[in-house]
């Protein structure tokens, strides 16, 4: 037996069973609301990650934390890139809904969060998060009592993990919302070691740097041209490295957790790309190399049965699954709780879910992609093709059957022009000043 693997089920089991036993005898009262973590490794396409059938071993502790959790098979972001996918994790509402689309833009103050109402049901309220892309004057740190913003450099990683314990092992009479937000890995594609060059397939002309990762998609390089290859080993490398960095952290939770109910949720903010489509990195498309990311449940002190889930979510039912779990309503309707299918493994209804990105010089320029069931339609601009995906029979979304099932893609499209037609205005007044616009520079923002 796997003791690694089981220690989260056993303990919690053990702990949970004799904390309802004592409540039973004892005539308790209910116990306090569970804490919430909320992990967040940038730029994790769902491809890279082993428990997903991923060749490499990348992953081992998102892999033990999903199989004694409930793993989400089939999870998509909203958007294409960190600002727009990370407000609609909070607020439950897609990226036309809460109008954070640019670096322009700020929440909308009648937009409320999953971190202001967990601070209004008398949560503390932390915020660890390793990237200017989330900048505190874009409104996500509203509802935060801390929220602490780290560059995205290697050394920045030690010092926001360190402070993700200092907040868990707070003394207080109060459960705990921690966001902890990890910039690995994000490009550049720089792990140290020994998570360097451990995937072999090493190129002279290719260390995973920004400057690589523009160059090669420029060059729009066939996804298998030996420079491809080596970017993909450096982006696995830094996966592995991030997977360790969570891995230890939760460890130290699960030691220190002295006896608190906690809930905690393992995800990524967005994939990545690699010319799968013509693009590399993170940006304005919607296909699913940008959009499929790894999402997990998991619990401290709390039964939880283990499952493998493959109905099809999104990131906008964090919010309305975690306050669910608090015993909280919802902040609107837009995404579905995905309570009953944690506890007590409930068949999601097929939904219809609408993806979206506006990014860089094409801000102004909304490309989306509906879809429901196995079916997607995505058009890249007002004026772009529809283009029309059977997912089942064509993961990689390489034959368009737009023009084969043309009245299903128009009744698709109709979907998309709703959405479209139901934006909410910007408020432009958080532009990025000359030294934020350089940090941003170094993570790849503002070149092509």
């Amino acid at each position: 037996m796997n003791t690694r693997r089981n220690t989260w089920s056993r303990r919690r089991f053990a702990a949970a069973g004799l904390l309802l036993a004592m409540l039973a005898a004892c005539g308790a009262e209910r116990p306090p609301p569970p804490s919430i973590l909320v992990i967040v490794v940038d730029s994790l396409h769902a491809g890279h990650v082993s428990s997903h059938g991923y060749a490499r071993p990348t992953t081992p502790n998102f892999d033990r934390f999903a199989a004694d959790g409930v793993q989400f098979l089939r999870a998509f972001s909203q958007s294409s890139w960190t600002l727009p996918s990370t407000a609609s994790l909070f607020t439950g509402l897609t990226q036309e809904q809460h109008a954070l689309r640019t670096f322009d833009d700020r929440l909308p103050a009648d937009v409320p969060t999953l971190a202001e109402r967990l601070k209004s049901a008398g949560y503390r309220t932390r915020a660890v998060v390793q990237t200017p892309v989330l900048a505190s004057r874009h409104g996500l740190s509203r509802g935060f009592e801390r929220y602490q913003l780290f560059d995205h450099s290697l050394e920045s990683v030690e010092r926001a993990l360190k402070l993700a314990r200092e907040h868990w092992d707070e003394a207080a009479d109060r459960p705990l919302f921690l966001y902890v937000h990890l910039a690995p890995p994000h490009m550049p594609y720089q792990p140290p070691a020994p998570f360097a060059a451990r995937f072999g397939d090493e190129h002279p002309d290719v260390s995973g740097s920004v400057a690589d990762c523009r160059r090669i998609h420029r060059a729009k390089l066939a996804p298998d041209a030996p420079q491809v290859r080596s970017l993909v080993a450096r982006y696995d490398e830094h996966i592995a490295f991030a997977d360790a960095c969570i891995g230890r952290l939760l460890a130290d939770f699960q030691r220190d957790a002295r006896g608190r109910a906690a809930w905690i949720v393992w995800t990524s903010d967005h994939g990545e790309a690699f010319l799968q489509h013509g693009s590399q990195g993170h940006n304005a498309t919607v296909y699913d190399e940008m959009l499929h990311v790894p999402l997990a449940f998991g619990a401290l002190n709390t039964p939880l049965a283990p499952r493998r889930v493959n109905d099809v979510v999104s990131t906008l039912d964090v919010a309305p699954t975690v306050l669910a779990l608090c015993g909280l309503p919802p902040l609107n309707d837009a995404g579905a709780s995905l309570h009953s299918t944690l506890l007590r493994g409930a068949a999601l209804p097929e939904r219809t879910l609408f993806f979206s990105s506006r990014y860089k010089a094409d801000a102004a320029v909304l490309h989306c992609a509906v879809r429901r069931g196995d079916f997607k339609l995505a058009q890249l601009g007002p004026d772009g093709p529809l283009e029309l995906y059977d997912l089942r029979t064509d993961p990689e979304e390489r034959s368009n059957l737009a023009a084969a099932r043309g009245e299903f893609a128009l009744e698709l499209a109709e979907l998309l022009a709703r959405e479209r037609g139901a934006a909410r205005a910007s408020e432009a007044h958080a532009a990025p000043q000359a030294a934020d616009r350089e940090q941003l520079a170094e993570l790849g923002y503002g070149g092509d």
